[in-house]
């Protein structure tokens, strides 16, 4: 398992672009020549190609027969960067980077006492599971501090439905992949039974950048 969404505590099967949208920066086509001499240039370059001197088209027969003998050098160069990238150190999990335990609430617990427990611990996200601690949301200290509601309001007042969440065996540039991706501060990483054994955070991610631990394939 790469990446899981819950629903209120259960998995469900829904892709995750689906349910979380894409933060990246969105394509744009290569733009068109439309001023008016475009259609002088490109008669120019058909002209060109009518007119080519007869010296000319030799060396572009050269150049060709040269081709197959580049392209096979090519491709033993690629194939060279392909065994090299293979014996690259071993692959960085999330069950290597995460904290755990993980520390967490109830929905029932007052906004006011999750702000002074981040406070207290130096902590900036909490995980809100249900009684039978089945993850259920991720609060960060954000969300309490951008919040209207009073103290005393419970946290299941503010977070959202859905989470998203990792397996230990989730490839660590994948994490952080998708901590860009979908703007993420923090990903609660699960066992096979949806049992919270640890998180992610942004911070782990950039601290692993900054000390250059097996970072060497990441994308």
């Amino acid at each position: 398992m790469a990446l899981v969404i819950y629903d209120q505590g259960y998995r469900i099967q829904t892709p995750v672009r689906a349910l979380f949208k894409p933060g990246g920066v969105v394509s744009i086509e290569p733009v068109k020549a439309t001023h008016a001499a475009a259609g002088e240039e490109q008669r120019l370059e058909t002209d060109t190609e009518r007119f080519k001197l007869p010296h000319a088209a030799h060396q572009s027969n050269a150049r060709t027969a040269k081709q197959p003998a580049q392209r096979a050098y090519a491709a033993s160069e690629e194939a060279g960067e392909d065994t090299a990238a293979k014996r690259k150190a071993p692959q960085l999990l999330a069950a290597q980077i995460m904290t755990s335990p993980v520390q967490h609430i109830s929905p029932e617990t007052p906004i006011g006492e999750a702000r002074e427990r981040m406070r207290r611990l130096h902590i900036e996200h909490l995980v809100i599971v249900s009684a039978e601690q089945r993850p259920l949301a991720m609060l960060s200290s954000r969300d309490l501090h951008q919040t209207g509601l009073p103290p005393q309001s419970p946290v299941a007042a503010i977070h959202g439905r859905h989470l998203l969440a990792a397996s230990p065996h989730t490839d660590a540039s994948h994490l952080a992949a998708s901590f860009v991706e979908f703007d993420l501060g923090a990903m609660p990483i699960v066992d096979a039974k949806d049992r919270l054994v640890g998180i992610v955070t942004r911070t782990d991610l950039l601290r692993l950048l900054i000390t250059g631990a097996h970072i060497e394939g990441w994308a």
